[in-house]
């Protein structure tokens, strides 16, 4: 009893007695107090792992909406850079790996560091008292010694991450790549030349993460040796300065501990090279600059005018120049064919009126006033823009239709469909209007798609409308029903139609010739042909 804390004892007494019957209370407390201890210490360990976790959810929820947020931001020259798999594996796997590091890295970043410190300061401490201070100054030396491997291991793990999250993203833009373009794949015979070339990118994988996993695994044998080895010199040097066993037991105990946590800093080191890597892979994204930025103080026109101008424009891809010296000034309600050869820079120029893309030199003025000037969500809202080639969204054929106008109702999305000529093939669909069209849009037809995309436009109702060869998927026969529909569309609006077939011309009032990035031609058919040759030889080839 002599061992038993005073207050414990006094407790006890007071409540069971003296005697026999305070002794066998006493050992009833003080077993029941072990469980008691174990089973706050499974609730701490619970609670610390699950906010643990939960807090690396959190970040790797905000660093994947962030990422995202700043993708949708991000200038279409962003894009040409980098394929879209490699995208999605910065935004799913590397995301992925810094949780990982957060997640695991918590708890010993701060337990690891505290316990290192304690054994640290003990042998600190009996390096002052003890008569031994040498043997005691010898086992201090080995404990930074084991900073040697953790740097070591450390440069080659951080290259080493770098290359497997790269790997990572191309095999994913591999099979990306291959899961879009399934029609290609059969028909060309490629299945066996896409699988030799996804086993090659798996097995460069995989080499890279054994090697990773040789230099992560080596930290700790190497602490261990190192470890062992000032062990042995303490224990020579301590029996020679005759150190008791007790003494000796104490800073060998000591020593044990230290090693033990940087061990574990050690492998913390390697998670955190990991993470490392993959945030730097985010960070291309995060920090990528703006090439479009929003202007310091946004203007917008005291009356909103359908007007285009474009004044000694120029633009280029790179060092290859798209547009050059480009003069032109479209008025309100003009419907303008834009016509030339492939590659003339017909889409390029269309594409500066919402601000895709900037010039790299000269203005483009939407309402008078420089695009660059505009918010460019205030300026896109008086744009619609059908391509050539449209994307639909794994929604509703009705929620396609309502990205023109999200606040539209089931009725106007009806109407919209009517004039487009939608409604023809949506009303034989399983489930109408709410049947899922597919990734991209794959259960519709290239038609279909395209008519999705007219009646998106015909919601819309912008001011500006672009038509980028929007009736291209188009048979005869629908198109020239659709024709009605167009001019409906057109009209009163200020248009700019990309034409690749004859029958588009007749919506224009006006034919602008764009042959390798300059204007070649303005006017109408008839003036075209009495003084453009360019337009002649396209005519005559019937390839507008």
């Amino acid at each position: 009893m002599k061992d038993v804390p005073q207050w414990l004892l006094t407790a006890v007494e007071s409540r069971f007695g003296g005697g026999a019957r305070g002794r066998e209370a006493l050992l009833v407390v003080s077993c029941a107090f072990i469980p008691l201890v174990f089973l706050a210490r499974a609730a701490g360990t619970y609670f610390n792992a699950y906010l643990v976790n939960k807090a690396g959810f959190l970040v790797l929820e905000g660093i994947r909406l962030d990422v995202f947020a700043k993708l949708q931001a991000l200038p279409l020259s962003f894009y040409h850079r980098y394929q879209s798999g490699n995208l999605v594996s910065r935004v799913m796997s590397d995301s992925n790996a810094l949780r990982r590091a957060i997640v695991q890295g918590a708890s010993d970043l701060v337990t690891q560091p505290f316990t290192l410190l304690m054994a640290f300061s003990f042998l600190v401490y009996n390096a002052i008292v003890s008569e031994g201070f040498f043997v005691v100054l010898v086992a201090l030396f080995s404990v930074p010694l084991c900073i040697v491997p953790i740097r070591m291991a450390g440069k080659k793990l951080i290259r080493r991450s770098r290359q497997i999250q790269a790997l990572k993203g191309e095999l994913t833009a591999s099979l990306t790549e291959s899961l879009q373009s399934p029609v290609e794949v059969r028909t060309y015979n490629l299945q066996e030349t896409r699988r030799k070339d996804f086993a090659e990118r798996i097995a460069r994988l995989f080499r890279a993460t054994l090697k990773r996993v040789k230099y992560a695994q080596m930290i700790s044998p190497s602490i261990e040796m190192v470890g062992a080895l000032g062990f042995g010199v303490a224990l020579y040097f301590g029996v020679k300065s005759g150190m008791s066993l007790g003494e000796f037991l104490a800073v060998g105990a000591a020593l044990y501990v230290s090693y033990e946590p940087v061990k574990r800093i050690g492998r913390l080191s390697a998670l955190v090279r990991e993470g490392q890597a993959a945030l730097e892979r985010l960070d291309d994204i995060l920090i990528a600059e703006d090439a479009l930025p929003e202007p310091e103080k946004p203007e917008r026109p005291r009356v909103m005018r359908a007007t285009v101008e474009f004044k000694e424009a120029e633009f280029s891809y790179r060092d290859s120049p798209a547009l050059r010296d480009l003069n032109l000034a479209v008025g309100e309600g003009e419907v303008v064919a834009l016509v030339g050869p492939t590659g003339a820079g017909k889409s390029t120029l269309a594409s500066l009126i919402p601000r895709l893309h900037d010039v790299t030199k000269g203005v483009v003025e939407v309402s008078g006033l420089d695009v660059r000037k505009w918010r460019k969500a205030e300026l896109r809202h008086h744009i619609a823009l059908v391509p050539q080639n449209p994307t639909l969204f794994a929604m509703s054929v009705a929620a396609n239709i309502r990205v023109g106008r999200p606040d539209a109702s089931d009725d106007e999305i009806r109407r919209a469909a009517a004039h487009a000529h939608a409604d023809e093939f949506i009303d034989g669909l399983p489930e109408g209007y709410d049947t899922m069209v597919g990734e991209r849009g794959s259960h519709l037809s290239g038609g279909e798609r395209q008519r999705v995309a007219l009646a998106r436009a015909f919601l819309k109702d912008a001011p500006i409308l672009i038509l980028d060869e929007a009736t291209s998927a188009l048979d005869s026969d629908t198109e020239a029903r659709i024709q009605d529909a167009l001019a409906a569309l057109v009209e009163g609006k200020t248009t700019f139609v990309i034409a690749h077939r004859f029958s588009t011309l007749a919506l224009a009032t006006r034919i602008v010739v764009i042959e390798r990035g300059r204007l070649a031609g303005d006017g109408t058919h008839e003036e075209l042909m009495e003084r453009c040759e360019n337009y002649r030889v396209l005519y005559d080839r019937h390839s507008l």
